[in-house]
């Protein structure tokens, strides 16, 4: 099904997660008008939104960003679902920012991708144009498209197409430019086709040149080769021996020198062999002494050993001390414990008593909190009342003041209307009597009645007519005399009636002022706050008791911890007791009856245990030096094997050098040096020639197969030249038709938005006004459309009409723009369709929405004004709470 055909579209509910301000809202819609009211920024219109992204995410038009942009903060993603009804089917589109989405039918999946999505809403429901055009009205196009020029411009070029048929001509005079610009590039090319001929003929001349001069070079190339070969072997030869000898050369010296070093080397190592007999004899004389004092190291360390316990016994001594003192302060503190416990059951009696007084004294505190708050009320309310500089007798004749002047308006609007008509009716009578006149120059018969006249007559009826015109120019005068003081009292009326809000406000402001003064009367305030100070005080009591309570808990709670410390600490004393009788004895069985006699006899044998920790290491002092001598001896030999060795490396390196020099002499080398270095250069100078002459006959060749293409595109050129003649001339043709396409869609809709917009705005104006016109004109250098209102057969201006007939007329213009669009309408949404409205334009609009937009199925409607919920049939409040959106059913409306 095509979108434009019969449709039945219901749009039944609405999750949103993490959507800009929404958390986790639910929103249902119902048949007939839905209002979606709350304060500004409480994320109204973000439901709005919500529904369109549900439907059209996924769609090129969507900046890059949106999601990002639309993600509640501090959250990772956002999701909505959305559940409709379209063609008697049931659908659930549910869209995540993760990519994760999918649309499906009556329970299952048509689509998973956000742009299949987007195309399949566009193919079944509404193109996305038509979506945002013509069911979708924004905030302040009622009014804005009767006042602004430049947004009814907009609304009427988007709605009618014209802006499509506009891009789709300045695209064909694009591509016309771009053809221009090509044919001209082309020609040039074209131009220098009798160039590239001459130098196709010239390049082919110095290509032969070249190639007769690259065989000449061949020749000579060969000649010096055979030349070069020659001499080359016998070079190569003598460079070979040269190498050779020269690196023999080098290992004889390489080879001598090893020799010197193997010989210093074995003198080394003899010297240091010597050295280490001289150090073994040494060490095994204190190997002796070692063998004779052995018996002084375990008698010492064993006594020693025991020495060790005296500090023990002096660490026994000292905790013994230091575990008396603490079980006596435990001692103490188990004693104060105990007395502290029977005081505590006083304080607890004290702390229900105060809790007592408490409970008595805080109703009257809570209740001096309240009254505080309404003084604070209450000289709020009054400082406003002052700076407006309004008493309460002023502010209520101002407002009775607001209500004659309204009932007056009323009257003077009336009398300007009736005053209008009287101007247009004397300016036709004016007009036809000043015709008649003309008509009456020279003629035989009288204008009105058609009677013959005579010469005579003429001039006595033209005196009735001159009189009459007379009459009717003072008339005028007078009537323009009372319309001018008419709209003089409008404009003063309408002063008065717009300070109406302001003083609503004020009297608000006085009622509530009242109202707290009520309630301060019924309270004595010194009373309730000498209770609220004696309030506090016991509070404060209340507190350092409870503190003191838990404290003393606290200090209890220790009781038992003490008494098991202390019998920890007993046992504790109890085992240090037992050590110390342990260290006694053990001094008595080696035989000392004093720590102080150990000690004695530790003095006498420490020189003794010194000499022999002295010489504990000359046992393993002796071996080391052993294994170094075994190996130093090892080492000798090998050195000795080594340098016999290198003696006889070195003879035959001699033997061999003296050969070589027999084969090679210098002077040859030299000449024969010379010769190939000759010959090499010319022969690579030749090469290098060859090589050059080659690069150069392959640029030549590159240069000719260059112009040949070039000539060939040339030849192309040409057929693209005349091809594109033909299409310049077939785009002229096609923005001619595009631009003539565009004037006739203009014309059809403006008349058809007339037709619709007519019917409408007399329909809801109950057929006080005929309909409307829109005119076409120029103004200021530029086209523009006028809206005038046919009234009693007349055209009149937009100003003609009250603030309600005006937005009867935004309306139905708005509406029939839509309705251009969507001949049947299934749905329509109206995003705060009342800013800068007064109160008479809101109370129209709702007339207008209870007795018209009820014929479209389904209305949503988004506004903060509360006067819309009297034409609303389901209302839904949203608020924002804690930066979050909360949304709720307020009521099912009144219809």
């Amino acid at each position: 099904m095509a979108w434009n055909e019969v449709r039945k579209m219901r749009i039944r509910s609405l999750k949103i997660k993490n959507f800009r301000a929404h958390e986790n809202s639910h929103v249902e819609f119902n048949d007939g008008i839905n209002l979606i009211i709350g304060q500004n920024g409480s994320g109204k219109s973000s439901i709005l939104e919500a529904v369109f992204a549900s439907l059209y995410l996924g769609h090129g038009s969507f900046p890059r960003g949106y999601k990002k942009v639309n993600t509640r903060i501090g959250k990772s993603g956002f999701e909505l679902v959305l559940k409709f009804e379209h063609n008697g089917k049931n659908y659930e589109i549910v869209r995540k920012s993760n990519g994760e989405s999918y649309l499906k039918e009556n329970g299952g999946v048509l689509h998973e991708k956000d742009s299949d999505i987007a195309r399949w809403s566009e193919r079944y429901l509404y193109p996305l144009h038509v979506f945002r055009n013509a069911l979708y009205i924004r905030q302040g196009e009622i009014e804005n498209i009767l006042v602004d020029e430049d947004v009814r411009e907009k609304v009427l070029r988007k709605v009618l197409g014209i802006e499509d048929f506009e891009n789709s001509a300045n695209n064909a005079q694009e591509v016309l430019r771009e053809l221009r610009k090509k044919r001209e590039y082309l020609e040039k090319l074209i131009q220098a086709s009798g160039d590239i001929q001459n130098k196709i003929k010239e390049q082919e001349k110095r290509l032969g040149e070249v190639i007769h001069k690259i065989n000449e070079l061949r020749k000579k190339e060969i000649e010096t080769a055979e030349k070069l070969s020659a001499v080359s072997k016998r070079y190569e030869e003598l460079k070979e021996i040269k190498e050779i000898l020269t690196q023999k050369e080098k290992e004889k010296l390489s080879v001598e020198g090893s020799m010197k070093k193997l010989e210093a080397d074995i003198k080394n190592t003899r010297d240091r062999i010597a050295e280490l007999e001289k150090e073994l004899r040494v060490l095994r004389d204190k190997e002796g002494r070692l063998k004779e004092i052995e018996w002084v190291k375990k008698e010492y360390e064993t006594l020693n050993a025991l020495m060790v316990k005296r500090k023990e016994l002096q660490e026994i001594e000292l905790r013994k001390s230091r575990l008396e003192e603490r079980i006596k302060v435990l001692q103490k503190q188990i004693q104060e414990l105990e007395s502290k416990s029977e005081e505590l059951e006083e304080t607890k009696k004290l702390e229900k008593k105060l809790l007592d007084d408490y409970n008595v004294l805080k109703t009257f505190a809570e209740t001096y909190d309240m009254v505080r708050q309404l003084v604070v009320e209450k000289e709020k309310y009054s400082t406003e009342l002052e700076k407006a500089g309004y008493t309460k007798e002023k502010l209520v004749n101002e407002i009775k003041n607001v209500e004659k002047a309204k009932k007056e308006l009323k009257e003077v609007e009336d009398k300007i209307l009736t005053l209008k008509g009287e101007l247009n009716g004397l300016d036709k009578i004016e007009k036809s009597l000043r015709d008649n006149v003309s008509k009456l120059e020279g003629a035989k018969e009288c204008p009105l009645c058609k009677r013959p006249i005579e010469e005579h007559e003429e001039g006595e009826i033209k005196r009735e007519y001159t009189a009459e015109l007379a009459k009717i120019e003072k008339k005028k005068e007078e009537i323009a005399e009372a319309l001018r003081k008419a709209l003089k009292r409008k404009t003063e009326l309408e002063k008065i009636r717009n300070n109406e809000s302001k003083l609503i406000k004020l009297h608000k402001t006085l009622e509530f002022l009242e109202n707290v003064e009520s309630k301060l009367e019924k309270y004595n305030i010194e009373e309730l706050k000498k209770k609220t100070e004696e309030f506090e005080k016991v509070r404060e009591r209340v507190i350092e008791v409870k503190k003191e309570i838990i404290r003393v808990n606290k200090e209890l709670e220790k009781l038992n911890e003490f008494k098991n410390e202390k019998e920890t600490l007993l046992r504790k004393l109890g085992d240090l007791e037992r050590k110390k009788a342990e260290v006694l004895h053990e001094i008595e069985e080696k035989g000392f009856e004093s720590f102080e006699d150990v000690e004695k006899r530790l003095k006498e044998l420490e020189p003794l245990y010194k000499e022999y920790i002295s010489l504990s290491n000359v046992p393993q002092e002796i071996q080391i030096r052993e294994k170094r001598q075994e190996l130093l001896e090892t080492t000798l030999k090998d050195k000795e094997k080594d340098l016999n060795l290198t003696k006889n490396v070195f003879k035959m390196l001699s033997k061999e050098i003296e050969e070589l020099k027999v084969r090679f002499t210098v002077e040859e080398f030299e000449k024969i040096s010379k010769e190939y270095l000759s010959l090499s250069s010319l022969h690579a100078a030749v090469l290098k020639e060859i090589e050059g002459n080659e690069n150069l006959k392959e640029e030549v060749a590159r240069n000719l197969e260059d112009l040949k293409r070039q000539l060939e595109a040339i030849k192309k050129a040409k057929e693209e030249s005349e091809l594109i003649e033909k299409m310049m001339a077939d785009m002229k043709v096609l923005r001619e038709k595009l631009l003539k396409l565009k004037a006739e869609a203009e014309r059809r809709g403006l008349s058809e938005v007339e037709r619709v917009a007519s019917e409408l705005f007399s329909d809801m104006t109950e057929r006080k006004y005929q309909g409307i016109k829109i005119i076409r004109e120029k103004k200021f250098g530029r086209e523009r459309i006028r809206i005038v209102v046919l009234y009693q057969g007349q055209e009149e201006e937009i100003d003609f009409l009250s603030g309600g007939e005006r937005i009867a007329l935004g309306l139905s213009f708005r509406l029939a723009l839509s309705l251009y669009k969507v001949k049947n309408m299934e749905l329509l949404i109206l995003d705060e369709p009342t800013p800068f409205l007064d109160e008479e334009r809101r109370k129209k609009l709702v007339e207008i929405i209870t007795q018209h937009l009820r014929k479209i199925p389904q209305v949503i409607i988004v506004s903060h004004d509360e006067e819309l919920k009297d034409a609303a049939d389901y209302v839904i409040r949203v608020s924002l709470i804690g930066g979050k959106s909360n949304v709720e059913v307020e009521s099912l409306g009144t219809y």
